[in-house]
């Protein structure tokens, strides 16, 4: 394996010994190798190779020396020793050092735990409850074996929400439409249901996080995009973010019932129901906790259909095997093909190819061969991320990728005498949005997601490598109570010298009191459902046992104290928007009022990125009404 410029052997060497450092010894011999894969994901050039060069560089006496005070080269050292420098470095004033033990503790959790072997045994976890079907897919991208030059009316980029909503629309007004898709195609027989094989369906195969990784970035590519692998939660906008945009940009459709109109149109044919929302153990607890405080909860609306509700659901964030989850493959993009949509999957899209101040097409490659396809419009729909950067290397400017919003979430975990399998069950079943109305709409609600031991492990903090073991050992007996935050900090993505995306988010002190106290309040949720030890999220973790007197309050008042920001605590982002939104003002939006471009004509941007502001839920659905409305609109344009 090369890693460039880096001599990847001294990589490996490095790895290992701090894998040992890590893990207690405890890892096989494939881990140094998974890790190296696992950072040649790494999104931009400008964070892969100054990593990859540190960590060769500590296999020699010079580099030794500058990073850990000693001229040993870490390769010789022994695990005590490795696990020593970790320690520091997690401590360390210096930000460089923090972030390489951050980025090595990670590398090396996931790539022992994400696998199949002993440690799954030791915890209990099963790992994928049979085999795949052996169903026949439905889709048949177009294979590219030569340099192609294609021609269409519309061309999309991204098959997600957006970009299958849009497909169907325009495919069966007529329009001859080619989708272009970042990732694979895979469907049934294809969801082995490994956490470590999934990862090829999300975007840089989950190695995405803000640049100083305080928070990690989570989003589908594959052919259907984020709708393969999320939990199916569809949440209509709510009322009062509705107001709120209307307010804010001057679209009148936010407020009018038009924009509505395109939510009610798309969760019929997703068949949003909540009768699919039989709760697993991780989401009983938590209904139980909220009942016993008298707090808002209530069923998880989902994109469902003949979803099983049983253990196996747990596994669908690594793709649905039964087929119950109404996804953009398993619906936009099956009426789009049927109406004579074009998709191609592994396209790299670098640019979008604009002649007089008009899109006319898209430029890019499809693994060694180019791909060009001509178009009367362009329609971009690769998500918050990626959407900017398209823009950005397609020479847009303007507010092109400010305004990121990232519901940045975290949770409380509760420690409980029975197992909770937080593996299992229905993917979101339960939820509360007790304190949604705190500032005017910006509270936290309380959800729950299944977590796989790949995923515990990088999010249980890491203090040392006993301490960790004996966390992932309690793995089948924690639970958790999710506090997603709707943000008024603002991100930026920018590109870096390669073109692809770099994100620059901090959590402002606003959200940070917000989160603070949505942290407090979902502890005692755990409690009331009858956990006996509570551990705040943060990276020097605080715990406390309920029922000892003044326990609660001591811990509230220390998790107050340590803070949310500066890298004190992993934050997770299933939801990322806001890049490219929308409004009548070109200073300070990126597209119209029907998604057009300010700067280019025949442009458009209909995703994540579009929303004005963040939505304070699950956004999938609000994805599909833009989408829906934005498509319906140019259809009747070209037509």
């Amino acid at each position: 394996m090369s890693a460039g410029p880096v001599d990847s052997q001294r990589v490996l060497r490095v790895f290992g010994a701090f894998a040992r450092g890590v893990l207690a010894e405890r890892y096989v011999s494939e881990v140094p190798s998974r890790m190296l894969d696992t950072a040649m994901r790494f999104a931009s050039s400008s964070e892969r190779t100054p990593f990859l060069r540190a960590m060769a560089a500590l296999d020699s006496r010079g580099g030794a020396i500058s990073l850990t005070g000693s001229p040993r080269p870490v390769s010789w050292l022994s695990a005590a020793e490795t696990e020593d420098i970790l320690r520091r470095w997690k401590s360390s004033p210096v930000p460089v050092r923090r972030k390489l033990a951050h980025v090595v503790i990670d590398l090396a959790c996931s790539a022992l735990y994400s696998f199949p072997g002993p440690e799954w045994e030791r915890m209990r976890y099963p790992g994928p409850l049979g085999t795949a079907p052996p169903t026949a897919k439905t889709l048949h991208p177009i294979e590219i074996d030569s340099d192609q030059q294609l021609q269409c009316d519309v061309v999309i980029v991204g098959s997600g929400a957006a970009g299958g909503c849009a497909a169907a629309i325009l495919a069966e007004a007529g329009l001859d439409v080619i989708v272009v898709e970042k990732g694979g195609y895979r469907a049934e027989p294809d969801f082995t249901h490994i956490e470590a094989e999934a990862r090829d369906m999300y975007l840089y195969g989950m190695t995405l996080a803000t640049a100083d990784l305080g928070v990690r970035i989570l989003a589908g590519s594959t052919l259907g995009g984020g709708t393969v692998v999320n939990f199916a939660t569809s949440f209509r906008t709510p009322d009062f973010v509705l107001a709120e945009w209307a307010r804010t940009t001057g679209i009148e459709a936010f407020a009018s019932g038009e924009f509505e109109e395109a939510l009610d149109a798309v969760a019929a044919r997703l068949s949003v129901n909540t009768d699919s929302s039989a709760a697993g153990r991780r989401d009983e607890l938590i209904e139980e906790g909220l009942k016993k405080l008298g707090w808002h909860v209530d069923m998880m609306p989902r994109a469902a259909r003949g979803c099983t509700q049983d253990e196996a659901c747990g596994y669908c964030g690594f793709g649905c095997r039964v087929g119950g989850k109404q996804s953009s493959m398993r619906t936009f993009l099956e009426d789009a093909a049927a109406a004579g949509a074009r998709m191609i999957v592994g396209a790299d899209v670098r640019t979008v190819l604009v002649d007089d101040g008009r899109a006319v097409g898209i430029d890019g490659s499809v693994g060694p061969h180019r791909l060009s396809v001509g178009a009367r419009a362009v329609v971009v729909a690769g998500g918050a991320i990626e959407s900017p950067a398209l823009l950005l290397r397609s020479g847009l400017r303007g507010s092109v990728g400010h305004n990121l919003h990232l519901h940045p979430g975290c949770a409380p975990w509760g420690l409980f005498d029975d197992e909770v399998k937080m593996w299992e069950g229905t993917t979101q079943a339960r939820y509360s949005n007790e304190f949604r109305d705190w500032d005017g709409g910006y509270g936290p609600i309380f959800e729950t997601i299944p977590v796989h031991p790949g995923q515990a492990s990088v999010f249980f903090e890491w203090l040392s490598s006993a301490d960790h073991r004996e966390r992932m050992t309690l793995y089948p007996n924690i639970g958790f109570c999710g506090v997603l935050t709707r943000d008024r900090s603002a991100g930026r993505v920018r590109i870096g010298r390669d073109g692809n995306p770099r994100i620059f988010y901090k959590v402002n002190s606003d959200d940070e009191r917000r989160i603070a106290e949505g942290v407090i309040a979902a502890a005692k949720v755990l409690e009331a459902a009858g956990a006996t030890q509570i551990s705040s999220p943060h990276s020097r973790t605080v715990t406390y046992v309920p029922g000892l007197p003044g326990a609660r309050e001591r811990w509230a008042d220390e998790t107050r104290r340590v803070g949310y920001r500066h890298g004190r605590v992993k934050f997770g982002s299933w939801h990322q928007m806001g890049t490219c939104r929308m409004g009548l003002d070109p200073t300070s939006s990126v597209v119209g009022s029907d998604n057009e471009s300010h700067e280019v004509a025949d442009l458009y941007v209909i995703d994540s990125s579009a929303f004005p502001s963040a939505s304070g839920v699950n956004p999938m659905l609000t994805v599909y009404g833009i989408a829906h409305r934005a498509a319906t609109k140019l259809a009747t344009r070209l037509s």
